[in-house]
């Protein structure tokens, strides 16, 4: 039997592990949970159809060999998701990892787990970049162990996919392009039938064989006793109707066992595939759900999370009379901890929010940073305005006039939420957006 990697990748990123990621993200553990439990069976199925072909396979053992992803990862994967510089080194490597191995395919999976989890997409993609390269760990660490080969490696991945199978998110394969998990149900149900009629034309040709034989081993014997074998085989029959059975019923009922076996194979098959289908369309529908496509003035179509802030300012500017002043928060920006340092998460949410201000050149923002209560008043005024400052310079270097961005920072004068909580200093710490002119 086949090593279960999901099994194993699963022991390593366990419930301490969860913990931590979640505090990183900004996400709940129940929803950074679900987001793991998506990940894993996205990516396996990813590097299985990736690997099911020599030059495929041939391509991640180079991957491997190259990035050192020999399985030294695993030796203390806990540091890697505390936070800091190891964090956000491994989002950026991941990053370019999932962009090398999948292409195309990375937004539609990192959808995906988005619906699935709750998480917001940003955190689904984070959390996605952190955990490809411990796969491709957990996957080099195979194949140093056992010296594979490129066919060796392609045995192995193949041998994941019953595992992968009963643990993928609804849509995988057909976000993949791949059928090779339900493959194995199509083949179970041909072999089954195969086998049947097997066993059927065997048992005909064992039935027909032996009655040959007895005809030509008894053949001057059978001369003499044919008048009693008809009164016999009379007899027979007449016993046969009176139960109202008869060989060719023993026959038709063999004839009809093997059929309904079939049948229900069959039918079996077509309801997996159905389900198949059915779950996938149910995924798709959930993503769509999820997400609202806007159109910018010049032509531009954004994919924007529903009732995130990016979705919220580009409608306010697209609508004349639109109801508010104009006032938004950032809900998906992170600094390094004390630091005007943002994140890799957060870049997503800059890339939108310039787009959305190119597109409407004559709108004027302010910029206004915010922190809890936690330390010195006098820091976190600076603080703020350094964040509130980082942004800007974002903003600017994706081509946004400076002259329409003003950047103020507060300090903790203006807060949201309650600062006896760790909730409610979360809140507090954020960057406010104020369009001054539209």
């Amino acid at each position: 039997m086949s090593v279960n990697l999901l099994e194993l990748l699963q022991g390593q990123l366990g419930s301490s592990v969860i913990k931590q990621a979640s505090s990183f993200l900004g996400e709940s553990e129940a929803a950074t949970q679900k987001g793991m439990d998506g990940i894993l069976p996205s990516l396996l199925g990813g590097l299985i159809q990736k690997g099911s072909t020599n030059s495929g396979a041939a391509g991640l053992l180079d991957m491997i060999s190259s990035g050192g992803h020999d399985g030294g990862i695993m030796n203390n994967i806990g540091s890697l998701f505390g936070g800091g510089s190891a964090s956000n080194n491994l989002v950026n490597s991941g990053g370019s990892m999932l962009s090398s191995l999948f292409g195309n395919k990375v937004g539609g999976m990192i959808d995906l787990v988005t619906s699935l989890s709750g998480m917001k997409r940003s955190s689904s993609s984070s959390l996605m970049s952190m955990v490809a390269p411990i796969v491709m760990g957990m996957i080099g660490k195979q194949v140093s162990k056992g010296g594979l080969n490129a066919s060796g490696l392609m045995s192995l991945l193949s041998g994941q996919k019953e595992y992968v199978a009963k643990a993928a998110p609804a849509g995988l394969t057909s976000l993949l392009g791949i059928d090779s998990f339900t493959s194995n149900v199509s083949n179970t149900a041909k072999e089954t039938v195969t086998r049947t009629t097997e066993t059927v034309k065997d048992t005909g040709r064992r039935v027909a064989s032996g009655t040959r034989e007895v005809a030509e081993e008894g053949g001057g014997m059978l001369k003499k006793l044919l008048p009693l074998l008809l009164l016999g085989l009379l007899g027979l029959a007449l016993f046969g109707w009176m139960r109202g059975c008869s060989a060719g019923d023993a026959a038709n009922s063999v004839v009809d066992t093997t059929k309904n076996a079939a049948n229900t194979v069959v039918e079996g098959t077509k309801n997996a595939a159905d389900a198949a289908v059915e779950g996938t369309k149910n995924a798709a529908d959930a993503v769509a759900d999820a997400f609202s496509s806007i159109t910018l003035p010049g032509g531009e179509a954004l994919k924007l999370a529903k009732g995130s802030f990016e979705e919220k300012f580009a409608n306010f500017l697209g609508t004349k009379d639109a109801a508010g002043d104009g006032s938004f928060t950032f809900d998906n920006l992170k600094f390094e901890t004390g630091k005007e340092t943002l994140k890799a998460e957060s870049m997503g949410q800059l890339d939108n929010l310039a787009k959305i201000l190119k597109a409407y050149p004559n709108v004027h923002i302010a910029l206004e940073g915010h922190t809890d209560n936690t330390g010195d008043a006098k820091a976190n005024v600076r603080l703020s305005m350094a964040r509130a400052g980082s942004v800007k310079a974002q903003l600017v270097n994706r081509g946004v006039d400076k002259n329409r961005i003003a950047a103020t920072g507060v300090g903790s004068k203006k807060p949201v939420g309650d600062n006896s909580t760790e909730e409610g200093r979360a809140q507090n710490r954020r960057i406010d957006v104020k369009v001054t002119k539209k």
